[in-house]
């Protein structure tokens, strides 16, 4: 049947745009798998999921980055001292909240395969807001140590989830842009933390200390996202409350027709033992997570850097804060440069590091009385939410099977939260020795990708030799892994 009358089950190569979708030989799926339905239908039913969905993701992902940044607003308004803070002190700050993602990711990682992954997130946002607003409560740095390791426990389930999710409502071509969507939130929250502890300082006439009312009015903030996420977000495309039965019908057709499931709750013992097995979307997820965020450091401790050029605390969040409009504008230039040149996304997220790259060595080497170039620098030392986009992105896309999808985008989480707790620990004094850290893991980052641009390019032309030789039918009750489909293609 023709495509302008009719859309038929087939699998396509992940893409963007579906004008640059590269040929790809229809799945085989049995006729009682076969759902028809008009582009009309699936442009009206894309329009509801990104009216309903999309939006509590983005509070929940912009409420997670507000609290992460209003531990540097804080420092720089009197934390530290306040807390009696010297040396490593607030270094632990950091890698004590990424000790309680790391050890609690490996706990979620199981349970978004048993549990309905929608409501346990909803769950645990009401929660680490509630941490988070306990964090204005501590006299000692002891006690605030403990606040954060909570926090971190509980908003380690955000980040998989948001691509879990992602996964089971959007086809692999509508996914990248989804994901730069709720990722931008974190350039937002950027600025907004930046002007809401700026007013914060300015207004506060109160006994509390001004970093004191921060972590309550961001605690508040998730609080409210937490239960909005809960309440509205359904457990899946069959049960979405705003959607018809016709239009829940085509929402779970959608997904099953790229060989995909969507949310199931079953631990597969199988795709486990695939992943240890030397996976390398398992492996490549992992080191992904920990590159990108190894080299952190410049946003993490931008405002205390300005500090350190002799900024007042005032003038740190005015010149900080357009670092998240630079942030959000790479976001969408990455975003972009995917929808023109979509089989390049590995080449495209290597020619992106060299922005964050050039804004670190700039820092590096300037002096104190360098003025604005020591601004800019910050600035585009920080750009590192586009590659997380990018990269995120090529993990929704390329990993299938339920367990393995899970336990792939914890790979990244816990990459994450390892680089976290490490980094922290070499950025003391002038900072020089974890700008100098940085320089060295951007490097390793670009020869990553490189390889997993030929690795992706390797294995789908083993794939094509393969498919002529095997008839393999999926049906929507097939639980397939990228490398048990044979009509399944990487994209890189």
């Amino acid at each position: 049947m023709k495509e302008e009358q009719k859309n038929s089950i087939k699998i396509e190569l992940d893409e963007i745009s579906s004008e640059n979708v590269g040929e790809v030989e229809p799945i085989k799926v049995e006729e009682t798998d076969r759902l028809e339905y008009t582009p009309e239908e699936e442009r009206a039913l894309l329009r509801k999921i990104d009216l309903h969905v999309l939006p509590l993701m983005c509070a929940i992902f912009f409420a997670q980055y507000l609290d992460k940044q209003s531990l540097t607003y804080a420092a720089v308004f009197g934390l530290k001292t306040d807390l009696k803070m010297a040396g490593h002190d607030f270094s632990w700050c950091t890698t004590i909240f990424y000790l309680g993602q790391l050890g609690a990711s490996f706990l979620f990682t199981y349970l978004m395969t048993v549990i309905p992954r929608v409501p346990l997130t909803g769950a645990c946002v009401v929660v680490w807001s509630v941490c988070c607003m306990c964090l204005a409560a501590p006299n000692t740095k002891q006690g605030f140590w403990v606040g954060r390791l909570f926090l971190g426990a509980f908003e380690a389930v955000v980040q998989p989830a948001c691509v879990l999710i992602t996964s089971y409502w959007y086809r692999k071509r509508e996914q990248p842009m989804r994901a730069a969507v709720w990722i931008s939130m974190n350039a937002l929250a950027q600025i907004f933390g930046s002007f809401l502890m700026y007013g914060i300082g300015k207004t506060n006439s109160g006994k509390l200390e001004d970093w004191r009312v921060m972590f309550l009015a961001c605690g508040g903030i998730s609080l409210v996202a937490g239960l909005f996420f809960y309440f509205l977000v359904p457990i899946s495309p069959s049960a979405a409350w705003f959607l018809s039965e016709r239009e829940k019908q085509i929402a779970m057709g959608r997904i099953h027709e790229e060989s995909d499931r969507s949310a199931i709750n079953k631990f597969d013992l199988g795709q486990f033992k695939e992943c240890l097995n030397f996976d390398w979307l398992f492996y490549s997820s992992f080191f992904f997570g920990f590159l990108v965020t190894v080299t952190s450091g410049p946003i993490i401790f931008q405002s205390l850097i300005l500090a350190g050029f002799g900024y007042d605390k005032y003038e740190t969040m005015e010149y900080g804060s357009p670092a998240g409009a630079i942030q959000l504008l790479f976001v969408w230039i990455g975003v972009l440069a995917v929808k023109f040149f979509p089989k390049e996304r590995s080449v495209i997220c290597a020619c992106l590091v060299t922005v964050p790259l050039t804004g670190t060595i700039m820092v590096l080497a300037l002096k104190k009385s360098s003025g604005w170039w020591v601004i800019v620098g910050s600035w585009l030392g920080s750009v590192i939410t586009c590659l997380v986009t990018i990269m995120i992105s090529l993990i929704a896309s390329n990993v299938r099977g339920n367990t393995k999808k899970s336990l792939c985008s914890n790979a990244f989480y816990v990459g994450y939260c390892l680089a976290a707790i490490i980094y922290p620990q070499w950025w003391l004094g002038t900072y020089r020795g974890g700008l100098i850290v940085t320089v060295i893991m951007w490097v390793i980052l670009v020869i990553l990708l490189v390889l997993y641009r030929f690795k992706a390019i390797r294995e789908n032309k083993k794939k094509d030799s393969v498919e002529f030789e095997t008839e393999q039918k999926v049906t929507k009750d097939d639980d397939f892994t990228d490398k048990q489909n044979v009509h399944h293609r990487y994209v890189y």
